[in-house]
């Protein structure tokens, strides 16, 4: 895969983070189309529909907030997990909400798999500097 993204770099002249990005989420894409039988039953049968959507929903508006805001990422993402424990607590003094524990992991993980990510870009980034 890595030797793939080298020679696209080289033919197509695109920066190696962005490649990497395009490729990894092309290959999700198809891998998902393709068994989408089989990971629809999954997700309903173990609720990973809403614990996925709740992961993917911290992490974009983790980068979202990161990349509008401009604050300390840390800053960033200690105030987005109490926000999600805030949300999740909200949840359960509602009468007709119920406040989970898988929730509030799953949005802090979200929060947590966007720092991996733009650490692992800005060491790519200075790597090829």
């Amino acid at each position: 895969m890595l030797v793939l993204g080298k020679c696209l770099f080289i033919v197509c002249n695109v920066k190696p983070v962005s490649l990497i990005s395009y490729l990894s989420t092309v290959i999700f894409a198809i891998v998902i189309v393709l068994n989408w039988a089989v990971v629809a039953k999954l997700l309903n049968s173990y609720h990973l529909l809403d614990k996925s959507g709740h992961f993917i929903g911290f992490l974009l508006l983790t980068w979202l907030v990161d990349s509008l805001l401009k604050l300390n990422l840390i800053a960033t993402i200690v105030a987005l997990v109490v926000y999600s424990g805030l949300t999740e607590i909200g949840q359960h003094l509602l009468g007709f909400r119920t406040g989970q524990w898988s929730d509030f992991l799953a949005d802090t993980l979200g929060c947590f798999c966007y720092f991996l990510i733009n650490k692992a870009n800005q060491k790519l980034a200075m790597k090829r500097n």
